[in-house]
């Protein structure tokens, strides 16, 4: 932190409580956000945000907990309040804190902190996204030729943006059944040569779709979804006497009873970027309130880019 003004300064123009200052260029702007993620993915969990200078020795940080998926799924979360419970929090040090200061098992001995300014109110928001999705390469579909974030045999590039053919909320890019039918896409003949999919690839009853997005591959008008009749979401098993899978033999309409109503768990790759807007916040030194002349920089504290992680989900059935 560099220059402290005492509220003297403001009198001649404003009116403030007796005991703020001001804090002068407050700014972590070039400063990558990192994190302290928790092991566990499910209940009630503390994470912790920060920014470390280690030019300057100073940090800002957000520690809070939630129960929200806030690393796994995309959605806006919040506004949380800035309480007791969560908090945020800037640290001078005496010399730089190093790549491990924050996220060590035991409190840091060094370096030693020599100024602190804690949150007494404000609330902060997070924005979650998938990186896989929404990167300019994903959305111009220009991913590199080995990016297959469900691993379906079908490099993203190949995966148009935006397109969900099931309507599950999975983008084809991330989904392994592209089709919604329980059978994956990588187990439906489909065909790549010279990096496009080939007319080739399998279609099962030659109506022009290919079977990887045929929720019907044999067009006897029972969907293939529902040609599993013992029911185990694996319509490859239910064969005749010959192995011919009834998904495949518009001879057979013989539909599951009760109807299916679930689809296979679905794993794809993911890297998310957590956007988080602090819009109010109010810092304190003791009994003094911290008054910023660039709160626009503290605002938005930053985006965070998490490593690629394994997600597996069960997609909300669509009929």
């Amino acid at each position: 932190m560099r220059r402290i003004f005492l509220l003297l300064l403001l009198v001649a123009c404003c009116s403030c409580d007796d005991g703020d200052i001001i804090v002068d260029n407050l700014s972590f702007n070039n400063v990558a956000v990192q994190a302290c993620i928790p092991e566990t993915t499910a209940g009630s969990r503390n994470y912790l945000f920060y920014k470390a200078d280690q030019s300057s020795f100073e940090s800002i940080s957000l520690q809070f907990t939630t129960a929200e998926n806030i690393l796994e799924e995309d959605g806006t979360y919040g506004p949380f309040e800035i309480t007791n419970n969560n908090q945020v929090e800037y640290r001078k040090f005496n010399s730089a804190p190093g790549n491990n200061y924050f996220c060590s098992t035991l409190p840091p001995v060094t370096p030693t902190v020599i100024d602190v300014l804690l949150s007494r109110s404000g609330s902060f928001t997070i924005t979650t996204t998938n990186q896989l999705l929404t990167s300019p390469s994903a959305l111009a579909n220009e991913e590199p030729l080995t990016v297959d974030s469900d691993d379906d045999l079908l490099p993203n590039y190949l995966e148009p943006s935006g397109l969900d053919t099931d309507g599950d909320g999975l983008e084809n890019k991330i989904d392994a059944d592209d089709d919604g039918d329980n059978i994956p896409t990588a187990l439906e003949g489909v065909v790549i040569i010279d990096g496009q999919i080939s007319p080739t690839s399998r279609d099962s009853d030659m109506d022009g779709i290919p079977d990887y997005l045929d929720n019907d591959d044999d067009n006897d008008g029972i969907p293939t979804i529902q040609e599993d009749l013992n029911s185990n979401l694996n319509p490859l098993d239910d064969v005749n006497s010959m192995g011919v899978p009834n998904y495949l033999n518009p001879n057979v309409t013989a539909q599951a009873t009760p109807a299916i109503t679930s689809f296979i768990p679905h794993s794809f790759v993911r890297v998310s970027i957590l956007q988080i807007e602090i819009p109010v916040l109010t810092l304190v030194r003791g009994e003094e309130t911290v008054v910023f002349d660039n709160f626009e920089d503290i605002r938005d504290f930053g985006s965070y880019i998490s490593p690629a992680f394994l997600v597996t989900v069960v997609p909300t059935f669509v009929p």
